[in-house]
C-alpha cells in the first residue's frame, strides 16, 4: 500500500458519503469523515483509529454529531485488553480482536488484512460492533471466508447477514453489494486535486485592481512559437514552443508557463541548449509604476528580474543579468493572432545591444 492512500466511499443504503485517509509511516493511522443521512438523521462523523504493523486495531475514536452529540474513545492497554477514556478495563470486549463500525467500510479491512487468509480458508472472529447513530457498542461474533480474486464473504453470526465483498490488493472495499461503493481510484483523486490546486491559483479576469494599468491582457491564452538562439559561438538554434498565459491569484498577477522545445519534442534528459520549461511571474509595482516580473527556469537554473511597460505600441521589459548587463526583451508587431518577442543584452551599459533569442507567436 501507498505511504498515504485516499478513498471516497458512497452509501446508497443509508445515504452518506466517507472520505477516509490512510496514513502508512510508523504505524497505520486512519481518518474517515461521514456525512450525509444515516438512518433517517442527518449526521456528521470523525472517526480516528490507531493500527499496528500486523492491522492489529490499537485505538479508536469516533465523534458522532446528530440529534445528540457524543464521542467514543477505546483503546488497547499494555495487556492487550480495552479500556475507556477513564482506563476501565472493558471485560466485556476482552476476545474483541477487531472492531466494527456501522458506518462506514473501512473497518473489514481489518479482518481481512489481519487474518491473510488462503483462499477457500474462513476464520471467525469476535469484534467490538458500533452500532451507529446510537451511542453504543457491543462484541459481535463474525466470520470472514476468502472466496478469491478479491472476494471476500463477511457473514454475521448474530443477525445472519451475509455480504460478498470485492476489494483491492490492499484489503479495502471496492463493492459492498446495495450498501458501499468506492467513489474515485487514485488516479481520479489526483486528477480531482488537481483541478482543485488549478483552480485556486486561476482567475477567470484581471482583478479590477490591475484593469487600468494591464498590458498583458493580449497576452492571454496559448501560443504555438517558432523559438530562435543565437549562442555565443555563432551557433543558430531554432525549436517549436509553446507558451501559456492566464491571471491568477484573483486577477492581480499575469503568469505564464514557456515551454521549448514543446511538450510534445521533448525527451528524458533533454540537452539541448536553451532548454526552457519554466514560468513568469507578473505584477504592477504601485511604487515605480511598471510591471515587476520574475522569470523562473528550473531547467537551467535561471532566474531574471526586470521591469516593464508599455512604449510606443511595444511592451518593453529590462534588467540586469547576474554579471550586472543589462537584460532587454521587448514584445513588438504586436496583433491579436501574433507578436515578435526580442530577447537582448548590453555589456556597455546600453550603448549597443547584442540579440540572443527571437520568439515569433502566432495564436493557438
Amino acid at each position: 500500500m501507498a505511504q498515504e492512500k485516499i478513498i471516497v466511499w458512497k452509501s446508497t443504503y443509508v445515504n452518506t458519503t466517507e472520505f477516509t485517509t490512510i496514513n502508512l509511516k510508523d504505524t497505520i493511522v486512519v481518518k474517515g469523515h461521514i456525512t450525509g443521512q444515516g438512518l433517517g438523521k442527518l449526521l456528521n462523523v470523525n472517526y480516528l483509529l490507531e493500527i499496528n504493523e500486523k492491522w492489529e486495531i490499537q485505538s479508536v475514536n469516533i465523534n458522532l454529531q446528530s440529534d445528540s452529540t457524543f464521542n467514543i474513545w477505546l483503546s488497547k492497554n499494555k495487556k492487550n485488553h480495552w479500556v475507556n477514556e477513564k482506563g476501565e478495563i472493558l471485560k466485556q470486549l476482552n476476545n474483541c480482536t477487531d472492531i466494527d463500525i456501522s458506518l462506514t467500510p473501512f473497518t473489514n479491512t481489518l479482518p481481512i488484512n489481519r487474518l491473510g487468509l488462503a483462499v477457500g480458508e474462513s476464520k471467525e472472529i469476535e469484534v467490538v460492533y458500533f452500532e451507529l447513530p446510537a451511542n453504543k457498542f457491543s462484541p459481535v461474533q463474525q466470520r470472514y471466508t476468502n472466496l478469491g480474486n478479491g472476494i471476500y464473504k463477511y457473514e454475521s453470526l448474530v443477525s445472519g447477514f451475509t455480504a460478498n465483498l470485492q476489494v483491492d490488493k490492499d484489503g479495502l472495499v471496492l463493492n459492498y453489494p446495495d450498501i458501499w461503493h468506492r467513489v474515485f481510484n487514485e488516479q481520479e483523486i489526483v486528477s480531482r486535486e488537481k483541478e482543485i490546486f488549478a483552480s485556486s491559483l486561476i482567475s477567470e479576469k484581471a482583478s479590477s485592481e490591475i484593469e487600468t494599468n494591464d498590458i498583458y491582457n493580449w497576452l492571454i491564452g496559448s501560443w504555438n512559437v517558432d523559438a530562435i538562439d543565437y549562442l555565443d559561438n555563432k551557433e543558430v538554434i531554432t525549436s517549436e514552443g509553446e507558451w501559456h498565459f492566464a491571471y491568477v491569484l484573483e486577477g492581480r498577477v499575469v503568469q505564464d508557463v514557456w515551454i521549448a522545445p514543446k511538450r510534445s519534442l521533448r525527451t528524458p534528459n533533454l540537452k539541448q541548449p536553451r532548454n526552457r520549461y519554466g514560468s513568469t511571474i507578473r505584477y504592477f509595482d504601485t511604487e515605480s509604476k511598471k510591471w515587476c516580473i520574475h522569470w523562473f527556469n528550473p531547467v537551467s537554473s535561471i532566474i531574471s528580474k526586470l521591469y516593464g511597460w508599455k512604449e510606443n505600441g511595444k511592451i518593453v521589459h529590462e534588467g540586469n543579468d547576474e554579471n550586472g548587463n543589462i537584460l532587454r526583451w521587448t514584445f513588438q508587431d504586436i496583433t491579436d493572432k501574433s507578436f515578435h518577442w526580442k530577447g537582448e543584452f548590453s555589456t556597455d551599459n546600453g550603448k549597443t545591444f547584442t540579440l540572443q533569442a527571437e520568439f515569433f507567436g502566432t495564436r493557438k
